[in-house]
């Protein structure tokens, strides 16, 4: 038997265009500019293993109440089982503390959410056909995750 294709597809721009975009919006976001640049938050936090500094643009959403980036990123490991973090959004810094979520149901109840209240699939770097509902196999070929932000 043949498992059938995710019709959901990753749609990160390409590494090229993030390599030249993301030096320019890491300035930005640090300026009063960043409050007109609603999608995007800077997030700063040591790595757990290495202990280096990463600074990182991410597409920041909120959902009841609640923050969120969904993301494929390896960089998201660092927040399993909790991990403080900066984050600057809409010209606002704020003391977060990350949580990793990985159970594939729970992020694609999220994406729908997300997509249901009106946010473009675009927004989350994924290519979604119309009317189709997220399904926890679209989230695990597509390699996504989530990352919930509460305020210190």
């Amino acid at each position: 038997m043949i498992a059938a294709e995710s019709v959901v597809a990753d749609a990160r721009p390409p590494k090229l265009v993030l390599s030249v975009i993301n030096p320019i919006l890491r300035v930005l976001l640090r300026t009063p500019l960043s409050r007109a640049i609603k999608p995007l938050a800077l997030l700063q936090f040591e790595g757990r293993r290495t202990g280096q500094r990463r600074t990182v643009v991410v597409a920041w959403h909120t959902s009841d109440g609640a923050s969120l980036v969904i993301t494929p990123a390896k960089w998201r490991a660092n927040f399993v089982n909790g991990h403080s973090a900066k984050a600057r959004w809409r010209g606002h810094q704020m003391e977060v503390i990350g949580t990793l979520q990985t159970d594939a149901a729970a992020v694609a109840a999220s994406i729908n959410t997300l997509l249901n209240n009106g946010g473009p699939a675009s927004a989350l770097a994924l290519r979604v056909p119309d009317g189709h509902v997220v399904s926890a196999s679209d989230v695990t070929a597509t390699g996504r995750a989530i990352i919930q932000f509460e305020r210190k």
